[in-house]
């Protein structure tokens, strides 16, 4: 059997600093982390087949781009909905630009949508939208007044190394 990715120190060190640094060379990283840059290409290519690494992005701030109204919408099925309806209501929710994220909750609400808007006005219309998408659903609305901190995800190193300082 071979051993998960995230066994191995320098795989460890070498996500966290991408979780940092996305857009770091392969000759920076392999730099920093003492090894041959054909080492760091090759182990950044597996764990990105394994879906350790899911991807690059710019973190976009949303007032930048004229949505500083952001929001967490918390949905509700009521009585009678299928699977189906609720994919359906998921698919049709993707579509809609400034809802950021999506998660299956456990509790009372069934789904917790992040979204953005430009002002009060446009988050009633995509509230407004977001439950015409299914005949069966409620929301419910917290507004964000700050953001304190945004995480990447989660840091592989044990929190020792992470207080240290190191990678």
């Amino acid at each position: 059997m071979t051993r998960p990715l995230l066994d191995d120190d320098l795989n460890r060190k070498l996500v966290a600093i991408l979780l940092s640094e996305g857009r770091i060379s392969h000759a920076e990283l392999a730099e920093r982390l003492g090894v041959s840059r054909p080492t760091v290409i090759e182990r950044v290519r597996r764990l990105e087949e394994q879906g350790i690494v899911e991807g690059y992005a710019a973190v976009v701030r949303p007032a930048s781009v004229g949505k500083p109204v952001v929001s967490f919408v918390a949905v509700r099925y009521r009585p009678g909905i299928d699977e189906a309806g609720e994919q359906k209501f998921v698919a049709a929710v993707r579509k809609e630009p400034d809802v950021l994220e999506a998660h299956t909750v456990a509790g009372e609400d069934c789904l917790l949508l992040k979204v953005v808007a430009a002002d009060p006005q446009a988050l009633h219309e995509l509230l407004r939208r977001i439950r015409n998408h299914g005949t069966q659903v409620t929301t419910r609305t917290t507004v964000v007044l700050e953001t304190h901190f945004v995480k990447p995800g989660p840091s592989p190193l044990p929190a020792e190394e992470r207080k240290g300082g190191k990678a």
